[in-house]
């Protein structure tokens, strides 16, 4: 038995038997050759990696990773491989609609050349509704293309799935087309009831992120759904789950896996990654080694790569971590295909380098920007308006209200904007009213505008508006805040006007920058930004904004 690389005296834990074993780890070519005594003659002093009776577990796999919540793939994974996780798969969908298939498998194959383990899903609808956001930006060949790459593995979520419950023959014709390709189809199937969870798991549907509370756990279990337990930036469902955890533990969790579902820069810095998330399931009641279980073998094997990943076995990669705590796993040591990347959060490998911006190519073409272009013509004879409410940061609501006309157009008060949601060819502009933003808000615009990624802008000066967005525009896409004729804060977002090419902690300052000046207006808003860019989402209630103009989602209709 000779290896090429040795970590002594740790406490392995196993994650097929529940036991935490004394045990040495010998690696050999990225993999690992024996759990057990061994031998350390042969082997270079520099590759004995001393444990001290630390923990050893296997690297965390978040399944079902957002890689490009305005940080790129590459700056995202190099984050969060400090903090422990070395497999990933990524969602993708909103990535993959804003730079096109081919960039968008560029960037998931450049992703193979470094120790991680990184996956995908590909879209199957993107966007969601395209009678109401627009064509369908990738093709039935552009689908088939990505179904083809071996690093996809799945159909990313699909968020409009009523579109599965009723059989839809376009989706329906890629789902077929991806089950024969022996890939899998990601859920998304927030406030499904019984029989529609019946639909969906008959339409193809695997897995679910989306539970709310303990009920729809229990109820996507039942029916056979692998269920993903989301806690990270967007929601933070972990103590909503527990009664259900407990349930499934006197029989089966193998179904149950953790997942973030997309963690902020600035959240990525402060909390971690997974094993923050890890550290949530334990702080909710969860037992130590089933939390890690469910962030590690689970994963691995709903993806089909427990061959590969997942634990700490001979033969799979050698991704380990090194930690004095299971109730808080941050680790101290992470291995990745046997080579020590981190150590103490610093990263130690140049891996994952940014990708050129030139790859991202789905450029924008919106002619001529100008205030005129942000003024809403008043429509006789309609007594009130629809106006979007901002609940919290991903729910809207409706609210009728009656606007001031002047010169033949709306004039609404300070606390009522003006929304417009503009083409990347600037040929289609869907126009709304939004409430909840600071008072007299200038010009705020994003050419991030899920799932629609067009621009969007809102404020109450059409010439701070024309400003912020012609910022936003700059660099090939970004976001641009605009008060009083004065550009207060611009985060540039050149890979496909989606992406920033910084690192995650540069992006984060911008992001708190940006934030920053907004609250300093006056509002409630937790963050006014990320609020921003969901405005478009048409699969969470109420209203949102369309090329088509507001979309009811609950009635299914364009309202204004």
């Amino acid at each position: 038995m000779q290896a090429d690389t040795i970590i002594r005296n740790g406490r392995v834990v196993n994650v097929y038997s529940g036991e935490i074993l004394t045990a040495d780890v010998a690696i050999r070519d990225g993999r690992i050759l024996h759990v057990g005594d061994c031998p350390t003659e042969g082997v270079p002093s520099t590759s004995i990696h001393d444990a001290e009776g630390d923990y050893l577990i296997p690297g965390f796999f978040d399944g079902h990773a957002h890689m490009d919540l305005f940080y790129n793939p590459f700056a995202y994974a190099r984050c969060v491989l400090a903090r422990g996780t070395t497999c990933i798969f990524n969602d993708g969908h909103d990535l993959a609609a804003a730079v096109g298939v081919d960039a968008f498998l560029a960037i998931i194959q450049s992703l193979q050349h470094g120790p991680m383990t990184i996956k995908s899903g590909a879209p199957a609808a993107t966007p969601p509704y395209p009678d109401v956001e627009g064509e369908n930006l990738w093709s039935m060949a552009d689908f088939t293309k990505a179904m083809a790459c071996e690093d996809i593995l799945s159909v990313s979520e699909t968020v409009a799935y009523l579109r599965i419950v009723h059989r839809d023959p376009n989706l329906m014709k890629r789902f077929a087309l991806a089950r024969t390709m022996g890939k899998l189809i990601e859920g998304h199937t927030t406030g499904a009831n019984w029989d529609r969870l019946n639909a969906l798991a008959y339409g193809g549907v695997l897995s679910c992120h989306e539970s709310l509370n303990a009920a729809d756990v229990t109820s996507r279990l039942r029916l056979g759904f692998y269920v993903m337990l989301r806690h990270g930036s967007i929601r933070e469902d972990m103590p909503k789950y527990i009664e259900a955890v407990h349930a499934a533990e006197a029989f089966d969790t193998s179904r149950i896996m953790l997942v973030s579902d997309g963690i902020f820069a600035d959240h990525l810095i402060e909390r971690g990654n997974m094993d923050w998330v890890v550290a949530e399931a334990v702080r909710c009641g969860i037992d130590p080694v089933r939390a890690i279980q469910m962030a590690t073998l689970n994963p691995a094997r709903y993806f089909r790569l427990d061959h590969e990943v997942g634990a700490i076995a001979p033969g799979r990669l050698a991704h380990i971590l090194v930690t004095s705590s299971l109730e808080q796993p941050t680790p101290r040591l992470v291995f990745a295909r046997g080579g020590l990347v981190a150590e103490e959060g610093r990263l130690l490998t140049d891996a994952y380098q940014q990708v050129d911006p030139v790859v991202g190519s789905r450029p924008f073409e919106i002619a001529d920007i100008h205030p005129d272009l942000f003024r809403i013509v008043a429509r006789p004879g309609l007594a009130t308006v629809p106006v979007i409410t901002i609940v919290n940061r991903t729910v809207t609501g409706a609210e009728e209200i009656a606007l001031p006309i002047r010169n033949g157009f709306y004039a609404p008060p300070e606390d009522v904007l003006p929304a417009f949601l503009i083409a990347r060819d600037g040929r289609k502009t869907g126009r709304g009213f939004v409430k909840g933003y600071p008072r007299g808000l200038g010009g705020l615009a994003s050419t991030v505008s899920h799932d629609t990624h067009g621009l969007l802008v809102i404020g109450s000066n059409p010439s701070d508006m024309a400003l912020a967005a012609a910022e936003a525009l700059k660099p090939g896409g970004g976001v641009g805040f605009v008060q009083n004729g004065e550009i207060r804060a611009s985060i540039p977002l050149p890979l496909g006007g989606h992406c920033s090419l910084k690192s995650v902690p540069e992006l984060a300052a911008e992001i708190r920058h940006l934030n920053g000046e907004i609250e300093s207006l006056g509002t409630d808003l937790d963050n006014p930004l990320w609020t921003l860019v969901f405005l478009t989402f048409t699969s969470v209630l109420q209203l949102r904004l369309t090329y088509e103009g507001v979309y009811d989602v609950r009635r299914r209709k364009i309202v204004f």
